[in-house]
């Protein structure tokens, strides 16, 4: 394969218009030493994207169109300028901090924070970086995208804990006043002798109910027993 002697710096003109015109145009700007400022940089590197990336008919003119030089010129800035070097790091590192988040919490509305503390410049080279330009082809309609993500998972954060209250409130059980003196007699840390004491009298108690329910039953088999007709 042939390899252009035009330096990316200063990409030669290439003789069909259209798409091809404008990237490389555009791949001049973004250039190391292009001397474009590095807000038009990124500036730059966006309307690349958007020229070939994003379109059908960008990605079908750039090739039937574009010279094998024209393609090497255009990689060798695009994969290797300063700019484009630093927007794909800040993309990397922004997609791994949301990748490394708990699970469980709002990871998008997390992200928009932490984006929100950025410089201009940052921001922009995380949205030239990640951003599906054909979606969302601007910034301020990229960052409006991510808020609908962080919105609809705070509706499914709060469904699912009304969905968790109201399994927790079905398994409830109700107590009886029996049930609820008891109790409150076990969990009485007044009580004289404590928890334990109260625990063994109820058992006690229950034992000593039992054997008389039993005497009561043996006697009534007696012969001649008179049985309490009331008890």
């Amino acid at each position: 394969m042939q390899v252009s002697a035009t330096t990316p710096s200063a990409p030669a003109p290439p003789a069909t218009g259209g798409v091809v015109a404008e990237v490389m145009r555009q791949a001049a700007i973004l250039a190391d030493d292009s001397g474009a400022s590095e807000d038009q940089k990124i500036d730059a590197y966006i309307a690349i994207s958007t020229a070939i990336v994003t379109s059908a008919a960008g990605r079908a003119g750039w090739f039937q169109q574009s010279t094998q030089a024209d393609r090497d010129a255009l990689n060798a800035t695009w994969n290797n300028s300063a700019v484009s070097k630093q927007i794909r790091k800040a993309a990397d590192d922004f997609n791994a901090r949301g990748m490394s988040a708990p699970r469980e919490g709002n990871v998008m509305a997390d992200q928009i924070a932490h984006l929100n503390k950025m410089s201009a410049t940052q921001q922009k080279m995380i949205f030239a970086g990640t951003s599906s330009l054909d979606q969302t082809p601007t910034i301020e309609g990229w960052k409006a995208f991510l808020q609908e993500n962080a919105d609809g998972r705070d509706q499914q954060l709060a469904a699912e804990k009304a969905e968790k209250a109201s399994k927790e409130q079905a398994v409830q059980v109700s107590l009886s006043d029996d049930a609820k003196a008891a109790l409150e007699a076990l969990t009485d840390e007044n009580r004289v002798g404590g928890v334990a004491e109260a625990a063994l009298g109820m058992l006690r108690k229950a034992a000593e109910e039992r054997a008389e329910a039993k005497a009561e039953k043996d006697r009534a088999k007696e012969p001649g027993a008179i049985v309490d007709e009331t008890a």
